[in-house]
């Protein structure tokens, strides 16, 4: 070998030998990096919950430096769970709006729909709201969202809620399998059960959207985590944003997911998963937030109920700063990309 010739070889081992050195070094830092645990109480098998386990699946809150556990819950379970410790978010965002009302410290910090997905079914035999007097209505929980819809629906048709039988049951699931028994009369069903139910004969009486504008679906937590965890709240919006943003844009990958196990489609999967998907991008809000009329109506509806001692304003009840900073830093962030991108081209 020449002079030169061994010189280059020697700077190449050298070269060689620091990139090895600096990539075992990387991998050990990323190896010791232990994601920090998230824990979400989830509260349906439904398109309200799709957006956790698809950043799950697809490693969205692994990359966000957070190891998910998905927790299936009852809705009124969620709010004493975030108290205990148990979970450190929920998505029963209507339990929580009458929780913060009643003065527990909980806030709804991410928005996923504006409006209800919910329809009042009812037994095949009955046609007519009206028909409801006397019957048993079977509802998530007392406060749940589902309630709140169907005393709307009773009050808009003019039927005294006191004439109808509330049964809590917990989860839509559940409220499906005791209408289909018949322990129930009628109950709120959700998207897709409300699909399946149309096609097994049962009867839509209403739309919960005509009677109500709510946040459902979405994310809750505590006002303590909220204040002492705040980089956790960031980092769990991004990822249920990036997740949102993932069902918008790749509509092949999402309906493959909905073939699968995750939503409760029963055996109709085939026949039911476009249907469920364009349902549900005219759900979705892209901002993760809604404006404060609608945080007011709410907070009204729930004081029906609740009756707090004072006003409640809506930061009491509403915490939308982080969805906001997340929506803008991922905007700039999709800009950037595509400016960077445009420059490269050219």
């Amino acid at each position: 070998m020449t002079k030169i010739s061994r010189r280059a070889f020697s700077l190449l081992v050298l070269l060689l030998t620091f990139i090895a050195i600096t990539n075992q070094s990387i991998w050990a830092a990323e190896k010791s990096a232990k994601a920090a645990t998230v824990r979400i109480g989830y509260v349906s098998r439904s398109i309200l919950d799709m957006p956790y386990i698809i950043a799950r699946d697809r490693g969205l809150f692994r990359e966000e430096g957070l190891e998910p556990e998905l927790i299936f819950i009852k809705a009124a379970q969620t709010i004493p769970a975030m108290l205990a410790g148990g979970i450190d978010f929920g998505t029963a965002t209507g339990t929580a709006v009458a929780a913060a009302v009643s003065g527990v410290d909980v806030r709804v910090v991410f928005a996923l729909t504006d409006k209800p997905s919910f329809d009042l079914i009812a037994a095949p035999s009955i046609t007519s709201v009206q028909q409801l007097r006397g019957k048993k209505l079977g509802v998530t929980a007392y406060g749940a969202l589902a309630e709140i819809l169907a005393r709307q629906i009773l009050i808009t048709n003019k039927v005294p809620a006191d004439q109808v039988t509330f049964l809590p049951l917990g989860t839509s699931d559940v409220t499906y399998l005791a209408l289909k028994a018949g322990t129930i009369d009628a109950t709120m069903l959700q998207i897709p059960q409300n699909f399946l139910a149309v096609d097994e004969g049962f009867r839509k009486l209403a739309s919960g959207a005509d009677v109500y504008r709510a946040v459902q679906g979405g994310l809750t937590t505590t006002k303590a985590t909220i204040t002492d965890r705040p980089e956790l709240v960031t980092k769990m919006i991004r990822a249920t944003t990036r997740a949102v943003r993932l069902i918008r844009s790749d509509k092949k990958y999402v309906l493959k997911w909905m073939k699968g196990p995750h939503l409760d489609l029963s055996k109709e999967r085939e026949r039911f998963a476009e249907r469920v998907y364009d349902a549900t991008m005219e759900l979705y809000l892209s901002s993760g937030t809604v404006d404060e009329t609608l945080q007011r109506e709410m907070i009204a509806i729930a004081a029906q109920r609740v009756k707090p001692a004072h006003p409640v304003p809506p930061e009491r009840v509403f915490d939308f700063s982080f969805a906001q900073q997340v929506s803008e830093s991922l905007r700039y962030k999709a800009g950037f990309d595509f400016r960077t991108r445009v420059s490269y081209r050219r």
